[in-house]
């Protein structure tokens, strides 16, 4: 279990660097994937065979409309991939590929013959000036190559193909994507939830105007709506939201249910902390922080929501009031970790005299805690000075586990140096 809240600390911790806060990191998006390609059509499948012990599977396509790269590939094209596609006849596909560096002067099999038997092969070489194969002896040689194809629909064609690409404003990227947010077709919602997933949330709040509350509640509350969109979705109306939906948020969020783990409910409480700051942190603490009931999932859900609040709302609330909030979870032997470096770089040296008692209760049994503690304590002493009575109380505690665990506090030093 603690390697699992480890695993997630460190999505949290590189997903606040420059994308949304409550977001898993997004797979690559489709305005992306056609900045980098060099080509993009969209084909019909013809023919897709699977092979045999004497042939390697295959599929013939013919070329409906070429996005991008025009000058390679003009429409009515009959292309072969080697590979085998899965669908039917006349089923559409978007095909991305380029040129590629051949490190040995050759040809391949890339264009299919427009005859009547169109899985005889042509054979052509492409030089990276599109010359003839008579013209290109003296250049590196470069073949032609597929590097994907993905089923598409008309629909979902338009909306990659009418993507304004990555390097447009961010702001107005977002507006072209916002309706296509749990649209039907899952390759456009996707598609659409990553865009988002990868915006800045600076950008995010900036295009606070276009949110559709009313759409964000009835997705938050749709238990199919998929667990990695839902922390955005709660963020969103956070940003937008009003006094009613704070308190569809808290109704949303819930008392803690025992055994059930809610992915996404973090960004559900980060809109929940920005639509009512401290009001809103002491129906967590109630529920959650100070519940001995209260899962390991859901109190790590509510780290989350203060790390955001710290990290980007900043004068949302009190410094002093976020930090004590974590002290709670100084007594939790599954989070005591994660706490103790928050409040570290959260500067609370007021925790000093607590982690003597921490210290006492994992010394013997859990030596990453033991660790975080030292490192709070180094990162005290470098900030404070001689004098205040925070120093002498890390001074007294670090002399101690020096006694006890120097090795470990000599490893942790060298970090400091």
């Amino acid at each position: 279990m603690k390697f699992t809240i480890a695993v997630l600390t460190l999505t949290i911790c590189s997903s606040m660097v420059s994308a949304c806060p409550f977001c898993l990191a997004p797979m690559q998006t489709w305005a992306e994937m056609v900045a980098d390609a060099e080509v993009v059509v969209l084909a019909k499948l013809q023919i897709t065979h699977e092979g045999s012990q004497t042939e390697k599977p295959y599929a013939v396509l013919e070329i409906v409309e070429v996005h991008k790269g025009r000058d390679v590939l003009p429409d009515g094209r009959i292309v072969r991939m080697n590979d085998y596609l899965y669908g039917q006849a006349g089923d559409l596909f978007l095909l991305r590929g380029g040129l590629r560096s051949a490190e040995i002067p050759s040809v391949i099999e890339t264009f299919a013959q427009d005859d009547a038997n169109p899985t005889s092969s042509a054979i052509r070489k492409i030089s990276a000036s599109g010359t003839s194969d008579s013209d290109v002896s003296s250049l590196r040689p470069q073949t032609f190559e597929w590097d994907w194809a993905d089923g598409v629909s008309v629909r979902s064609y338009r909306y990659i193909t009418a993507a304004p690409g990555p390097k447009k404003e961010t702001q107005e990227r977002l507006k072209y994507f916002l309706p296509f947010l749990e649209t039907e077709g899952p390759l456009v919602a996707a598609d659409a939830w990553g865009e988002f997933a990868n915006a800045d949330y600076e950008d995010i709040v900036a295009s606070r105007k276009l949110f559709p509350a009313d759409k964000l509640r009835t997705w938050i509350s749709n238990k199919q709506t998929s667990p990695e969109r839902l922390g955005l979705y709660g963020m969103m109306l956070g940003v937008c939201g009003s006094e009613q939906d704070a308190e569809f948020l808290e109704q949303q969020i819930g008392q803690p249910v025992s055994g059930e783990i809610r992915f996404g409910v973090e960004g559900l409480m980060g809109g929940l902390l920005l639509l009512t700051g401290e009001d809103g942190l002491s129906f967590l603490e109630e529920t959650r922080l100070e519940n001995a009931n209260a899962s390991q999932f859901d109190c790590f859900a509510v780290v989350q929501a203060l790390q955001f609040v710290w990290a980007y709302e900043p004068e949302l609330m009190q410094k002093q009031r976020l930090r004590s909030a974590l002290y709670p979870m100084l007594e939790r032997e599954d989070l005591r970790e994660i706490a103790v470096r928050d409040l570290a770089r959260w500067q609370d040296w007021k925790a000093v005299p607590l982690l003597t008692e921490v210290y006492e209760d994992c010394r013997n049994n859990d030596l990453r805690t033991v660790r975080a503690i030292i490192g709070f304590l180094f990162v005290c002493l470098k900030s404070e000075q001689d004098g205040d009575t925070h120093v002498a109380a890390a001074n007294r505690l670090l002399d101690r586990i020096r006694s006890e665990n120097g090795r470990v506090v000599r490893s942790v030093e060298r970090d400091f140096r």
